[in-house]
């Protein structure tokens, strides 16, 4: 019996991260947006609730916070590949986060997105001081203003009654010295 010809680089079971950013590609597309905003990354095609949307993958670690990194854990960031990195903030977001197996995060549609809306996700849900977004361009009805922090969150904000938030922020950061 013959062993099949395979191209590893193609294969999942031996790249995964190449088949994740196969899967990012065919989701979403980086474009301009209208007015200040700059870049946006919009869907590609129809999205479900519960769908992932972008699979979030570590470009490099940081050693301190900056405008574009993410936070994963008290006093950890990093700054995400493409299409990640590109996703705007908005104070009421199409899309939440969950932690993936790369260390990163998944985008997840919370609501159903159509094909050429801007994906969006609220910055505080991931970082417990934000300082990418001192001024708010989102537009939305329940804007705050400022993406803030997860520490400024209201609580009863609905990505903090779902559960949608990076899971290192239920922890003290008290027990979490600075590196």
């Amino acid at each position: 019996m013959s062993t099949p010809d395979i191209n590893e680089s193609l294969s999942i079971l031996t790249n995964d991260e190449a088949c994740a950013r196969q899967l990012n590609v065919r989701n979403v597309r980086v474009l301009n947006t209208v007015g200040d905003r700059g870049r946006g990354v919009f869907a590609a095609r129809d999205f479900l609730p519960g769908e992932i949307v972008i699979i979030g993958l570590i470009d490099r670690m940081e050693k301190i916070r900056t405008t574009n990194s993410f936070q994963l854990d008290w006093n950890v960031h990093a700054l995400f590949q493409k299409p990640a990195v590109a996703v705007n903030h908005s104070c009421d977001p199409n899309l939440a986060i969950v932690p993936n197996r790369f260390g990163a995060y998944d985008f997840v549609a919370i609501e159903n997105i159509c094909s050429k809306v801007e994906v969006t996700w609220d910055y505080a849900t991931s970082e417990f001081e934000c300082i990418g977004v001192s001024v708010c361009l989102c537009s939305s009805q329940n804007c705050r203003g400022s993406a803030g922090g997860f520490s400024k969150l209201p609580r009863d904000n609905p990505m903090l009654v779902s559960g949608f938030y990076a899971p290192y922020l239920n922890r003290n950061p008290s027990s979490f010295q600075k590196r």
